[in-house]
This record gives structure tokens, sequence and C-alpha cells, in this order.
């Protein structure tokens, strides 16, 4: 079993990521899809058409607390779903409590104990890992065990499906904090689990679930309004692209030295930004926001604003910042960063250019 610390840091990614910085309705707009919900009478089934999994899960546990959640991706930059259990007398209070707070208010410290307080209150009850079946042979041959490339150290291997290798895992959960009422219900909804594995199904994995091997062909503007074009990767031999929202408090915290860097990359490296929340060129107040973070961060580099063109990568993005390696062709190489990293960016730009 993980450690509550190493617990506590995944919840960070899972909570914040997708609840403070705003990818909620990123998610939610996914779902609707991508997600197919059949109501038959005493159970729903969810078809999750980017994992290519189908959930039977009766409403009496619905009501327990149970819930689908996903797909995301998870810190090892594999798709994955989750089944969660929530009680919700709590955790709808402590979500509701944090979005009620000016953006000012919300310290680390209280992002910190939001955290601690869900989970205590919400565990992850099943999640299904997907890997590449060429990925998942060369790991297993290479010596590694199907839980080592989970984030769980009880996964197994569940299944194959349209080129993956599924590993499954059931955490082992701690009750801490849990009073008698709550403890009776998780445990319950612990118990329907095993019966919710067996009744897991097997479909086709939709396209849009998948990161694109290469960037769409598009036209848009810049911050400076001047006209961009894919052609712009042709110009490098590596494009740093940082996927960012002007809602987002970890994508503001690291643009200053996002600026920096710009400033002293190779010649033949880039970074460029992808603005994911101006709606469109009459969208004045996400530029007029966007525009006052670059000025303020001192960062000078090129910024996009995002359009239609840019659907099927932005269709994929699981949130803010998401940060991707394209080559001049504009293919896209190595894996995205989910999450703030820019100690990652550079390494991963530093392997590159020595071949690793």
């Amino acid at each position: 079993m993980k450690s509550k610390k190493s617990l506590i840091k995944l919840g960070s990614a899972i909570f914040i990521s997708f609840m403070l910085i705003g990818c909620e309705e990123t998610n939610i707009e996914k779902q609707e899809k991508t997600q197919t919900v059949t109501d038959t009478s005493n159970s729903e089934i969810f078809e999750s058409h980017e994992t290519g999994l189908i959930f039977h899960i009766p409403k009496e546990y619905q009501e327990k607390g149970i819930e689908i959640e996903g797909p995301n991706i998870d810190e090892k930059g594999h798709n994955s779903i989750r089944i969660n259990y929530y009680y919700k007398p709590i955790t709808d209070k402590l979500f509701n409590d944090l979005m009620a707070l000016p953006q000012e208010e919300l310290t680390e410290q209280i992002q910190q104990e939001f955290i601690e307080n869900m989970y205590k209150h919400s565990k992850c009850l099943l999640e299904i890992t997907l890997i590449e079946e060429d990925e998942y042979n060369t790991a297993i041959k290479s010596g590694k065990k199907p839980n080592e490339l989970s984030y769980w150290n009880n996964a197994e291997e569940f299944g194959k499906n349209d080129g993956y290798v599924y590993l499954i895992a059931i955490p082992d959960n701690d009750t801490d904090g849990m009073e008698t009422e709550e403890k009776a219900q998780y445990e319950e909804c612990l118990s329907y689990i095993q019966t919710a594995k067996e009744n897991i199904e097997f479909t086709e994995i939709n396209e849009l679930g998948k990161l694109p091997k290469q960037m769409p062909k598009f036209i848009t503007k810049d911050l400076k309004g001047n006209t961009v074009t894919e052609n712009i990767f042709a110009e490098k031999d590596l494009t740093v692209v940082n996927i960012w929202g002007t809602f987002c408090n970890p994508c503001i915290e690291e643009m200053p030295e996002l600026g920096e860097w710009a400033k002293i990359m190779p010649e033949n490296v880039q970074l460029i930004g992808i603005i994911s929340d101006i709606a469109n060129e009459n969208d004045t107040m996400h530029y007029n926001l966007a525009v006052e973070i670059m000025e303020k961060a001192k960062a000078d580099f090129t910024q996009l604003i995002v359009n239609e063109d840019f659907e099927s990568i932005m269709y994929w993005i699981p949130g803010v910042p998401t940060t991707l390696f394209v080559d001049k062709n504009g293919n896209i190489v190595g894996k995205p960063i989910i999450g703030a990293d820019v100690d990652g960016y550079k390494k991963f730009v530093e392997n590159y250019l020595n071949g690793k």
C-alpha cells in the first residue's frame, strides 16, 4: 500500500489540478462526449469510450458514494480510470466551502488541509491503468512486474483490448478519521467492488481518447496579433509547448521561470504557450488577463490563442498546465508532462538533444 504521504501527494494532483485550477469543468465536458450512461432501472451502465471499458454500477451503491471518475492521465503518463468512494455529507461540504473562497484566500495551507480532509473521507476503490502492448511487453521483458507499472503496488494484469494491456488494482485503504456510520458505508461499498470488477466489459477505444502523434494543422493569432500556423515547429529542432490557463495558479506561478528559460534556450529549441481559456479573438477579458500575466512574469515567449483547430489536442488534455514536446516535423515526442515541472521540462530537452 502506498504511504499516506504519497497518497496526499497524488491527491494534490487530483484535487488541485482538477478542482482548484478549474479543470473540473473540462472533465465534465469530456464526460459528456466520451462516457455514455444508460439507465437500466436498478443500475446504470457507464461506457468510457476513451478507455474502452463498460462498468455496471447499481443505483444503491451510487447513492452510498460510489462514483466512476476519469479517464485521467496518471503520474506515469498512462490513461487510467477509477471507481472512487465519497462520503458525500462531508466531501460535498468540503468542496463547496473551498470553491466559495475568493481566489486570493486559497493559500497553500488551506489547499493542503483540504487535500488531507478529502483523503480521510474519499477513497479509491478500484483503478484500471492502460498501457500500450509494446510498452508493456518491453517493460516485462526488462524484468519489471505489473505492479511497477501502476501507481498501486498490488496491481495485476486484467486483460488486453484494442492494443492495450489493462492493469487493475483494488487499493488497501485505511479508515482513519471515519466515524462509525461512515466506516460502515465505506466497507459496504468496498465489499461490492469485487462484483463490480467481475462485471467490467471491454469495448472499442474511441480514438479521441488518445493523444495524437502529431500536432494538428492550425491557423491562429498570438497575443501580439500575429498570425501563426503549424509551420512554427519547423523553425526549431524541438519546441516545448506549454498549455495553460489564466485561471490556473500553478501555471501562473511557473511563468516567470519559463520566461527566463525561454531567453537562454539552445538556438535549436523554442518555447511557446497555448492559452486554453481564451474563447475566441473577441474574448477580451481572458485576453487582457493573459497579457497581464505575461507582463508581470516578464515572460515574452510566443503565446497562441486556442481555437477549434486544436480540438484533438485539447480534447485529450487532462488538466493544465500540460507540456508537450514537438519536433521540427510537428511530431509529438516523448511523454507529456502533466503539472508544473520546469525542471522536468529542462531535463527532457537536455536528454532529447543528447539523443537519450
